[in-house]
């Protein structure tokens, strides 16, 4: 069923370790960390790497068995967790007490350390359960953590040899971490033979997992992962040229799937569009910006096979434009008619809710009829997706909350009941928007929330019964932090830049909200 797995003769002394995705088996197919942590981890000859996920969203999780040998999670000495959401850490806790093992760190013998988006922003919330985590990239990182252990075998002074490491935080040890990254991706590790399975379809079906580019040229102030993942650095045409010739072969598939948070942000990348065409080889698209597409790269986007182009301009309105800082001054009706000319459908992404501007959110709905008309002249369909404004750690809305419930699901109960009729209308639930929010700027004082929430089962329900049993208050997410106020993040070291930025953009975005709809409370 599967193939290009590592195969090991087991011998006495190896040292076992779990790597624990949390979420189901089609999307760890589809992630391009799980490929990297596997391969990175089985190239040690004392390592054997096993992967777990998860099989149920909500309810009791089946103890969980690896995927290559059927061994339980209890096993191993060591887990390794992506965080990529903060809500996984619901389902990882579901996975050690289905597993028999122990949450809390400080009562269990085995190690588990924890990297990813949601830990590299704000691992605080998770610290009571996770031994350490990893405040920095995957290839720079995963070989010493994995080298050390082998080395070890003990946890208290496995701990205490990490803890040496600017990019490590390591509760009640190392309270303090600096971000590392890989500075060249053109000399980095790369996963060329990548986890196929013949039988089973991954979340955005089979092919070679390509990653152009990492980190975001822009500084979209509600985008948390623009920023972790700064500087911006893009892959040479060359190496992308050789992982893909490689990776078609050694993957046995024709067709390639690209991950860029800011894709045709280089010259390379275009040209890697033409190379694809010229090839014959098919590919799928991340979201692109607007203003990287032209009419000849979406000439080549229409030769690759793709129907519909994904775009987030997260609003029309001027003033929200400015607040968001995307595409603030450009008129984008015009742009997004230019993809409709060219044949295709498209996916739009827009962000509702910010405190202060919410009374306008409403008048999104004249520009997106006036697109969906356009789009039925020329036989084409919409998607809109609405998405909560969800106030996330390094970004300057950590200080200005998320808007309550109340209203946001008023705003957009609206916007269904008039755009329905003609757009495939799409939302994300304000109730997983808050809870998101919630862990995502906590401190420490959530983990017996979490921790209930997983003994209850996850989903929305269990979070719910988590809050009145521990009598947790998430006003935080609301209020925002008070500026000047330490925040439970605070040690954790991205960027020289990003943190002061933030600040900066926080004090231009109250002066912005004032002139825009009054004084901002």
């Amino acid at each position: 069923m599967e193939f290009n797995l590592v195969l090991k003769k087991f011998r006495a002394g190896m040292a076992g370790i779990a790597y624990l995705f949390p979420s189901t088996y089609e999307a760890m197919l589809s992630s391009l960390p799980t490929h990297m942590i596997y391969y990175i981890a089985n190239s040690i000859d004392e390592v054997y790497l096993e992967r777990f996920h998860i099989k149920k969203f909500q309810g009791e999780e089946p103890p969980p068995r690896s995927v290559e040998t059927g061994a339980p999670l209890r096993s191993f000495e060591m887990i390794i967790v992506s965080l990529h959401y903060e809500v996984s850490i619901i389902d990882v806790l579901r996975a050690l007490l289905s597993a028999g093992i122990e949450p809390y760190r400080k009562k269990r013998e085995q190690v588990i350390i924890a990297g990813g988006p949601a830990v590299i922003s704000n691992p605080i919330p998770y610290s009571d359960f996770i031994d350490a985590f990893i405040i920095g990239e995957i290839e720079n990182t995963i070989p010493r953590f994995v080298k050390d252990w082998v080395e070890t075998r003990n946890k208290k002074e496995y701990l205490e040899k990490i803890a040496s490491y600017n990019d490590v935080y390591v509760p009640d040890i190392k309270e303090d971490a600096r971000k590392s990254f890989v500075s060249d991706l053109d000399k980095s590790f790369y996963p060329v033979k990548q986890i196929q399975n013949t039988e089973i379809e991954p979340v955005y079906g089979r092919g070679f997992l390509l990653e152009t580019s990492r980190g975001c040229k822009y500084w979209c102030r509600f985008c948390m992962e623009g920023r972790l993942f700064k500087p911006y650095r893009a892959r040479s045409f060359h190496v992308m040229k050789n992982l893909i010739e490689h990776g078609i072969r050694m993957n046995n598939v024709n067709r390639i799937i690209i991950y860029s948070l800011c894709f045709l942000g280089t010259l390379y990348e275009k040209e890697l569009l033409e190379y694809l065409v010229e090839n014959n080889i098919g590919a799928v698209l991340p979201s692109m910006r607007i203003d990287h597409l032209d009419e000849d790269s979406l000439e080549l986007i229409g030769m690759l096979g793709q129907k519909t182009v994904t775009i987030a301009p997260e609003s029309f309105l001027p003033a929200k434009k400015c607040i968001f800082g995307k595409y603030c001054g450009r008129e984008l009706l015009d742009d997004l008619e230019l993809i409709l000319d060219k044949g295709f459908d498209l996916k739009i992404y827009m962000i509702v809710g910010v405190r202060g501007l919410e009374n306008i959110d409403l008048d999104e709905i004249k520009y997106i009829e006036k697109l969906s008309s356009r789009a039925k002249k020329k036989g084409r369909k919409i998607v809109v997706s609405v998405n909560p404004l969800i106030p996330k750690p390094r970004t300057p809305f950590q200080w200005i909350g998320m808007l309550d419930p109340v209203r946001l699901k008023r705003i957009i109960k609206s916007l269904k009941n008039r755009l329905r009729r003609h757009v495939d209308f799409r939302d994300y639930d304000v109730r997983w928007a808050m809870m998101q929010a919630a862990i995502a700027l906590a401190g420490r004082d959530i983990s017996e929330t979490l921790l209930q929430t997983a003994k209850l089962g996850g989903g929305l329900s269990g979070w719910r019964r988590a809050l009145k049993i521990t009598d947790y208050n998430i006003n935080y997410i609301f209020n925002g932090y008070k500026p000047g106020k330490e925040l439970p993040w605070s040690r954790i070291a991205i960027d020289k830049l990003c943190d002061k930025i933030a600040f900066s953009e926080y004090e231009q975005l109250i002066s912005l909200l004032r002139n825009t709809s009054g004084d901002h409370s």
